[in-house]
């Protein structure tokens, strides 16, 4: 008995024992595990499957979304998979799949967070090597028709000579071939299916006196202009440009002396032309792949089916159709012509006397017949235009024009196109290479730690933003709203402000700003100086924790201070507005005649179009660009408007603009200076010394 008690004790023991050693070999497993974080990378332009076999040849691991993610061998990049429910809508008659609204087009990054520089190699490769935007190019074509005559003239005709690989002939293009500079180099290439020789045109410099020659020949007549269309597409990829009209044919059947039936068919007759370009590497030509084809209806020339009783049963067009295909290679924004598109009409009519002319064997005596006949030829001028990336104003953009303003909906927003005299010249400071250097270098760490990038001082500087340029495009703004005189229409009488209420109550109070003006500074009012302003100062308090003060910051302190002229009204808006440590951030205005009422009321309206315009979006430089719809605000007669700190900014931007971007790109250089000196990304601030 006691054997066995004491052999049951000691296999107890042992079982506890080899139970604690598990228990402690996996909490040291656990331990020594490799953590890991993922995230997500939207991708611009390329497929998701195209990246990650991309990613391999750059010998980054590359996961399977169906197998678990080996933590030894990180990082790791897994594409989504795709999903069915991503597809378009089906007919209404079917049944709707699941829904599903993730985004697609996206990788998952799997990284060890103690080394976030790996996961940031990753990310540059994709940024730098694999995520590329094609190159754009516009497409213009016109289509004319001229005749033979005038088409000489204009000196469409080449002769090509296949010894010399020259022009001959004394046509106006070919007399304008002289120089070094102005040439037409003829070559030979392979179509890559057949293996036979195609024409191949190389023309350099626009001509502008052809130009000039084919308007003056569309402004006598001796040239009709068919169609103009353009088109805007990629590097690589086919344009398709179709203009045409759908002629329906009627077909009717007869059984004995009655209607059968009666069905139509379409034939197509118009303008279409395929284009696949492809651009050289600096840009400078465009090979071109051409399939164009015109087709038009013959005049006179319908074949009719004719039954019993001279009734007519059918009738069916004849078309012309006029289609060449080729090869060629064209200098950039050069005009390329495709000719040889010709046609010959012909047309008979016969004049003759009323009652004679009928008679028979004599009718030919009181009877003329005249025969007319015309070759025309229709060209396909092809101007390619490659698209520089880094410009907004490129060759498919539209002139500057009120047209292109969208004023006086009812139901949708106003918009303003932004024009030329709208934006500066800013490329003092956008080419500035100090401050290249240093968005690189702030890209470098957001690229290695993203989560900095709306962080202070790395906002103002990554992805090409430069500090302080809100206030420059506040200024702009205020500038495009000056040249509409935009502040008409706010009335002085509706602008508002907060004051305490005295004595308790609700402890804040609505004060009309006439109404307060007229009581204690009619100066305001007034167009000449007075020598006063009246100064309107927010305390800003959105940073603040204090629930005690967050009422506190739509209520200024208002204050009348001696402003004797414009040079001491600008010295008090700059030094009131100034950044200090020791204080919250306030933003002042000063109100001195009706000139600065007139400029708070566009500082309302600014303050209106950058919301609607999201304040993230349009306060960047490389936004507010030529060619954009600025959305409008649509104000009515009895809108009452609250004077804020955000209007208070607006004032300050509008006018001491240049002070607030110097102020900035010191403050915020001495503060990066700070946050990466003695990282491994500090030598870049070194070099803009």
């Amino acid at each position: 008995m006691k054997k066995n008690i004491l052999r049951k004790f000691w296999l107890l023991k042992i079982f506890l024992i080899y139970l604690g050693n598990s228990l402690l070999i996996g909490l040291e497993a656990e331990e020594l595990q490799v953590p890991m974080v993922s995230e997500r990378i939207r991708l611009s332009y390329v497929d998701p499957a195209r990246c990650t076999q991309l990613l391999k040849l750059f010998g980054v691991r590359v996961g399977d979304p169906k197998q678990e993610v080996n933590r030894d061998q990180l990082p790791v990049v897994v594409a989504l998979p795709t999903t069915n429910f991503h597809e378009t809508v089906p007919d209404h008659s079917k049944v709707f799949p699941h829904t599903e609204t993730d985004p697609i087009h996206e990788l998952l990054l799997f990284f060890d967070p103690n080394f976030p520089e790996k996961a940031g190699q990753v990310r540059k490769i994709i940024e730098e090597q694999i995520d590329l935007p094609a190159r754009k190019i516009m497409i213009e074509a016109m289509v004319l028709e001229i005749s033979s005559i005038a088409l000489d003239e204009l000196g469409v005709e080449w002769d090509f000579s296949s010894g010399k690989n020259s022009l001959s002939g004394g046509n106006f293009i070919n007399q304008k071939l002289g120089g070094a500079t102005d040439n037409l180099v003829l070559g030979r290439i392979t179509h890559p299916a057949t293996g036979t020789a195609q024409f191949d045109a190389t023309i350099t410099n626009v001509f502008r006196e052809f130009n000039i020659r084919l308007q003056a020949l569309v402004e006598d007549g001796s040239a009709q202009v068919l169609s103009r269309p353009s088109v805007l597409t990629l590097d690589n990829r086919m344009a398709y440009i179709n203009v045409s009209e759908k002629i329906p044919i009627a077909s009717t059947k007869f059984v004995k002396d009655y209607v059968s039936s009666v069905d139509f068919r379409e034939v197509t007759a118009g303008i279409e032309l395929a284009v696949r370009p492809r651009i050289s590497r600096d840009g400078n030509e465009v090979s071109l792949q051409i399939n164009a084809a015109v087709s038009a209806q013959v005049p006179g020339k319908d074949k009719v089916v004719i039954g019993a009783g001279n009734y007519e049963l059918a009738r069916s067009p004849t078309l012309s159709v006029r289609e060449v295909k080729t090869y060629a290679r064209i200098a950039n924004d050069t005009p390329f012509i495709v000719g040889g598109l010709i046609a010959k009409d012909s047309e008979e009519s016969t004049s003759k006397v009323p009652v004679l002319g009928e008679l028979p064997i004599l009718g030919t005596l009181f009877q003329s017949k005249t025969q007319t006949g015309q070759k025309r030829e229709v060209i396909i001028v092809i101007t390619p235009s490659v698209l520089p990336d880094d410009s907004p104003v490129h060759a498919g953009m539209p002139k500057d024009d009120d047209l292109f303003d969208q004023f006086g909906h009812r139901l949708f927003r106003d918009a303003y196109r932004i024009r030329a005299e709208d934006t500066f010249d800013l490329r003092y400071l956008t080419e500035n290479k100090g401050l290249q250097q240093l968005q690189d270098a702030v890209d470098r760490v957001v690229v290695d730690h993203p989560k900095l990038s709306g962080q202070y001082p790395y906002e103002n500087f990554a992805n090409e933003a430069v500090p302080g340029e809100d206030a420059l495009v506040r200024r702009q703004i205020y500038e495009v709203l000056k040249r509409q005189d935009a502040s008409e229409v706010l009335d002085d009488d509706r602008l508002i402000f907060f004051e305490k209420e005295e004595g308790g109550g609700s402890g804040i109070k609505v004060r009309f700003l006439t109404d307060y003006l007229k009581k204690e500074a009619p100066f305001v009012l007034e167009e000449k100086e007075s020598g006063k302003a009246v100064g309107l100062c927010f305390r800003m308090r959105r940073d603040t924790t204090g629930v005690e003060q967050l009422l506190d910051e739509p209520i200024p302190e208002i204050k009348i201070v001696d402003c004797p002229d414009e040079n001491t009204w600008r010295s008090l808006l700059l030094e009131s507005n100034k950044i200090s440590p020791e204080f919250a951030p306030k933003q002042v205005l000063f109100l001195r005649n009706k000139n600065d009422l007139n400029r708070l009321k566009n500082a309302i309206l600014m303050k209106k179009i950058i919301s609607l315009n999201a304040s993230d979006y349009i306060l960047k430089l490389k936004n507010f660009t030529r060619g954009r719809l600025l959305r409008m605000p649509t104000v009515r007669e009895k809108d009452i408007e609250l004077i804020d700190a955000d209007v208070a900014t607006c004032f300050y931007h509008s006018e001491l603009y240049y002070s607030v971007l110097e102020q900035s790109l010191q403050a915020d250089y001495t503060a990066l200076k700070k946050v990466l000196t003695g990282t491994q990304y500090g030598e870049a601030l070194e070099q803009t010394r």
